[in-house]
């Protein structure tokens, strides 16, 4: 959950290192964005910014930001989760596949709370995001899932934050971090 009085850069970061991190295929994997409208746009565009800088390759290589996804039947089931999203309203922004088991990684935009990518773990390197007006709303959205390891909001407001914090269902919620 990224609030209007969140510091832009940092949730940027924490968004990459929390839905990017070992391709996404991690358990808690922030792979659900949650933006306030009057910072939507300029969230979204930071984040397709720092999202063209992450390289895909050897996992070995220090150099590498992503590397390969597990196996090519998960590769098949992102590919397949991305492309329904895509025909139920999402707007996709992603660099050009790669070869072999490599699935760049990749923004959903535009899409509602009953999207597949909204509602399915994707467990790759996808992070779908959707706007809310009031934080009541991104406590609702933020809630509507059957996933719930983690969480995490971005805010300089720490009492909005903490408030926030208490209702989200999830196993672990992080402020400012993740």
């Amino acid at each position: 959950i990224v609030l209007a009085g969140a510091d832009l850069d940092a949730a940027v970061e924490g968004v990459v290192d929390a839905v990017w991190f070992n391709q996404g295929e991690v358990c808690c994997a922030g792979s659900r964005i949650l933006v306030q409208e009057s910072v939507a746009g300029p969230f979204t565009e930071k984040l397709k910014t720092r999202m063209t800088r992450l390289r895909l390759g050897d996992p070995l290589d220090k150099s590498t930001d992503i590397g390969a996804v597990v196996h090519p039947v998960q590769l098949a089931r992102i590919q397949a989760i991305v492309a329904q999203a895509v025909e139920e309203g999402a707007e996709l922004h992603q660099s050009p596949e790669g070869q072999g088991c490599f699935c760049p990684p990749a923004l959903l935009t535009g899409l509602g709370a009953a999207n597949v990518a909204m509602q399915e773990e994707i467990f790759g390197p996808v992070a779908a995001l959707m706007t809310f007006r009031t934080p009541a709303e991104a406590v609702e959205l933020a809630n509507n899932t059957r996933y719930g390891l983690s969480a995490s909001i971005w805010s300089e407001n720490i009492t909005t934050t903490l408030d926030i914090a208490a209702q989200v269902k999830a196993g672990v919620v992080w402020i400012n971090g993740t």
